[in-house]
């Protein structure tokens, strides 16, 4: 049965948006080669959109708003929702074992130039539905 995990995912203050999705998307390269095939099935990333030119005084977002359709920008002081998908448990936690090693720990260990590792997220889901448009 697979296994879903989801994680939020927050940059350094200091950085902007712009380069931490560069620096991330470097950093998961890095992962991949590192993991070889205990890499997951799927490790998706998904940016929210921040609104240039505004200023926002928010912990965590560096100054610039997420733009918003509902709810408060407190409530997304996170930079990107990640969603991995394992094959099953074993999968996982072999993909686990490998890069929380020390040598790979130190190695991933510029990962605090872009991020807020402190304030990291992560989380398994029980279950996926998706419902899709009939084509």
């Amino acid at each position: 049965m697979p296994v879903n995990v989801i994680a939020l995912i927050y940059r350094n203050p200091n950085v902007p948006p712009e380069e931490f999705k560069i620096r991330y998307e470097a950093h998961i390269e890095l992962i991949k080669r590192v993991a070889g095939e205990t890499f997951p099935l799927v490790h998706r990333r998904s940016y929210l959109a921040r609104t240039p030119g505004l200023s926002f005084a928010g912990e965590g977002e560096g100054g610039r708003p997420a733009t918003l359709f509902a709810g408060q920008q407190s409530d997304f002081a996170f930079d990107a929702v990640v969603e991995l998908t394992f094959e099953n448990q074993a999968a996982f936690q072999a993909f686990s074992g490998r890069i929380y090693s020390p040598n790979v720990i130190e190695l991933l260990g510029g990962e605090e130039g872009f991020m807020d590792r402190r304030r990291l997220g992560a989380v398994l889901v029980s279950q996926v539905v998706e419902t899709r448009r009939a084509e």
